[in-house]
């Protein structure tokens, strides 16, 4: 029978649960279902009865031969029974009642005889016998259906609207989810320590290229993950140690507030900045500063588009007037995805000894789903770094997410699957939220159980997918006895505050978890995908998103 439902035409959007068990039933130490249905229809339990089907003297005799029983309470009592014990234990799990949301009704199947007897027990319609079996088994969903909405009728009650695929797949879970039982949070986090810890050596193998003195121009694509700002802060370190004076740029400040305090404290020769830093810092020594007051970098892109380079470009001037343009052996940019134009190029050209085409750089960018957060790479600049004789290399190995992370990550962005290199198991975890306070509500109540298992504050960081001051963090601080703060706000030593800040603003940055809040309900939109993929790549150990109902209809379609 299970066979017949399986392989029946008409039915994929129906899930089928075979022998459901209810240990929590109001009038049986254990009942079973079995069968139920969950489709867009609703839910139904079903009581197979195969063989001969007797009732004498008010019991009922099924089966043939030596292989009969006999039973007080009959197929369509037991359907029943299942029915309400099946409602109960949803009503309790998902605290509501799902009879109003969600149609719950019964069947009975005779799959080896024609049972077309009446009784004031039951109606015909919700008999399947050997008459149904030469129909799809989609038929009788549908005559279940409309039987149970039609009784709704009756009775004077509102039918449910038809079930979504994402409240399909929830009722699923909660019936018959896939589980894994495995070490609490804190014993994650130490695994998932001890792992990158052991797979660190593997990625400074990588160093080869870019210290080779045979390739003195490298361009490195890799994804998220595979190790880009590692490879360019220990190429930027070795270099230095060698004498050689170093830019290390990016552009993102998050990312460059923390790769300035490893370098001075472990490469002091390094000049690390981010892009516009760089620019600005060289404009005002030139005498240039005034024409940068009042300029608001990140709100207007014409500023750093169009001012920065004229102005730079002009200081480069002065200062070569002065014998004071400073000159760097080496250039290294990390994250050049979000920085690579060609009027950025031309200004950096003017600081680098032998200049793109003849000096000594690394660059290291990303041609996947991160390129479209900014929208800058310009691939005929890709083209002409390589007619420089630059050596390219492609890192394709995760070395940053749990498997898990990373497929998810590729299955939003729409990327192809990545080779992952951790074996931590460790899935993510989406929490269902309806709106921004009740997100929040769950938000605190995630944190507080983060607390209560004894994780750091300080390896959990928050990103929103909207702008911080609109982020559900910010309207709605939830209250859980530790500090939260800013991503820029927080300084060396502090453990015990959780951070948070936009996606965008965590780009090329890490924590063990990081919890994705205000997510769109699209991802049609490449800047949208782009950006739920950076979130997700950001987590070295587990991931949480909260989401609504919509973003999992979305997700189960891609």
């Amino acid at each position: 029978m299970f066979e017949l439902i399986r392989d029946a035409a008409g039915t994929d959007d129906l899930v089928c649960l075979h022998s459901l068990g209810i240990a929590r039933h109001l009038r049986k130490d254990y009942a079973e279902a079995d069968f139920v249905l969950i489709g867009s229809h609703g839910i139904f339990c079903l009581e197979v009865k195969g063989g001969d089907i007797e009732r004498k003297d008010g019991l009922w005799r099924v089966g043939r031969g030596a292989k009969s029983y006999t039973s007080s309470e009959g197929p369509f009592k037991q359907a029943q029974s299942a029915r309400w014990g099946l409602i109960g234990y949803l009503d309790r799990r998902l605290g509501r009642a799902v009879r109003k949301e969600c149609l719950v009704g019964w069947g009975v199947v005779f799959p080896d005889i024609r049972f077309d007897r009446a009784d004031p027990e039951w109606d015909q319609e919700v008999v399947y016998d050997v008459r149904d079996t030469v129909r799809s088994f989609a038929d009788y969903a549908e005559r279940l259906a409309d039987y149970f909405r039609g009784r709704a009728d009756e009775t004077g009650r509102t039918a449910p609207a038809r079930l979504s695929a994402a409240r399909r797949d929830e009722f699923v879970n909660l019936l018959r989810g896939d589980f894994e039982a495995i070490r609490s949070l804190p014993g994650l986090l130490t695994e998932s320590e001890r792992e990158l810890v052991a797979l660190s050596a593997d990625q400074h193998r990588v160093l080869d290229y870019a210290l080779n003195e045979n390739n003195p121009r490298l361009l490195c694509d890799g994804p998220a993950g595979s190790g880009k700002t590692l490879i360019a802060l220990e190429a930027a370190r070795r270099l230095a140690a060698k004498g050689r004076s170093v830019l290390l740029l990016c552009y993102n400040d998050n990312l460059a507030q923390y790769l300035k305090v490893d370098v001075a404290q472990t490469a002091p020769g390094v000049r690390m900045a981010t892009l516009h830093g760089f620019f600005a810092e060289t404009i005002k020594a030139a005498g240039l500063g005034d024409r940068l007051r009042g300029r608001d970098v990140a709100a207007s892109a014409d500023t750093f588009d169009k001012l920065y380079p004229e102005l730079f470009e002009s200081a480069c001037s002065n200062l070569c007037d002065e014998g004071a343009l400073p000159q760097f052996d080496v250039v290294i940019i990390d994250e050049a995805q979000d920085i690579l134009t060609f009027p950025f190029l031309n200004c950096l050209d003017l600081v680098l000894a032998g200049g793109f085409r003849g000096g000594r750089w690394l660059i290291f960018h990303d041609s996947g789903p991160q390129s479209a957060l900014y929208g800058r790479v310009e691939p005929r600049l890709l083209e002409a770094l390589y007619g420089f004789g630059a050596v390219g290399v492609e890192l394709r190995e995760n070395f940053r997410n749990p498997k898990e992370v990373a497929l998810e990550a590729s299955k939003i962005g729409g990327v192809p699957e990545p080779i992952c290199r951790r074996t931590l198991r460790s899935p993510v975890e989406y929490r269902r939220a309806a709106d921004a306070k009740d997100q929040a509500k769950r938000l605190r109540a995630l944190l507080l159980e983060l607390i209560k298992d004894g994780v750091l504050p300080a390896s959990v960081s928050i990103l929103s997918w909207v702008k911080t001051s609109a982020s559900s963090v910010v309207q709605f601080p939830p209250d859980v006895g530790k500090p939260l703060k800013p991503i820029d706000d927080r300084g060396p030593g502090d453990d015990q505050s959780f951070t948070y800040g936009t996606i965008a603003g965590f780009k090329g940055l890490e924590n063990d978890i990081v919890i994705l809040t205000d997510l769109p309900d699209r991802l049609d939109d490449p800047i949208i995908q782009a950006a739920i993929y950076v979130g997700m790549t950001r987590a070295r150990t587990k991931l949480y998103a909260f989401v609504g109902d919509a973003f999992l209809e979305a997700r189960a379609e891609r």
